[in-house]
């Protein structure tokens, strides 16, 4: 005869929670290796190749590392109408670009969370602080691609802060409807550019004031 076992409820009971406790045990290891991962993530992962993609000309660059402090991510707080992840503003790098010794530009790569992945993306900044322009470094969505790039490029290029969070709703969770106007191709990830292209200039602002303003007076 078979030696047939049954379980009791107290039994499932102890099994159920040992596999919530594992499973929450890995969640956390996850998130721990995931985030502090990603400020690594936050830069390009070849300048020179950015410069040629984003510029017409060939330029020298400097780069100028930050740790965005607590303040600093206060006052992205107060500038952006969306909430931001303490670890998705961690230390950064800024690549200045110069001709002549004459600084041009900026450059700098964001890596941003979607539901196909992590998305990285270098964006090449005026002086100004308007767009000059973006390309996916890494993506595995497949409407990243260059006619997709092409036409958020072509919407956002040259459009300051405020100019970009007019295309937000209020709250920045979804497109606002001049947004959606100007997106009728793969909206979703022109949300997620325009929310990386928002971070990208605050923090450009916030935690290098001292190094753009230098700049200001070297000109």
């Amino acid at each position: 005869m078979a030696n047939i076992q049954v379980k009791r409820p107290a039994d499932l009971a102890k099994a159920g929670l040992a596999k919530l406790a594992a499973f929450f045990a890995l969640t956390f290891f996850m998130l721990t290796i995931t985030f502090p991962s990603q400020a690594a993530f936050c830069s390009l992962r070849d300048p020179i190749s950015a410069i040629q993609a984003l510029y017409s000309q060939e330029y020298q660059f400097r780069t100028v590392v930050t740790d965005v402090t607590e303040a600093d991510r206060e006052q992205m707080k107060q500038q952006l109408p969306f909430t931001i992840h303490q670890s998705e503003v961690a230390k950064h790098t800024l690549y200045v670009l110069y001709k002549d010794q004459k600084a041009e530009g900026f450059l700098q790569a964001r890596s941003e969370w979607a539901k196909w992945g992590l998305v990285e993306i270098a964006w090449a900044i005026n002086l100004d602080r308007t767009l000059k322009g973006f390309y996916f470094q890494r993506c595995r969505s497949p409407q990243c691609n260059d006619t997709v790039t092409r036409s958020i490029s072509h919407v956002i290029q040259g459009k300051s802060f405020s100019q970009l969070k007019s295309l937000l709703s209020d709250d920045g969770e979804t497109l606002s409807a001049y947004g959606q106007s100007v997106f009728p191709i793969a909206p979703r990830l022109a949300l997620l550019t325009l929310r990386s292209a928002l971070k990208t200039l605050a923090i450009t602002d916030i935690s290098w004031r001292k190094d753009l303003q230098n700049l200001a007076i070297a000109h």
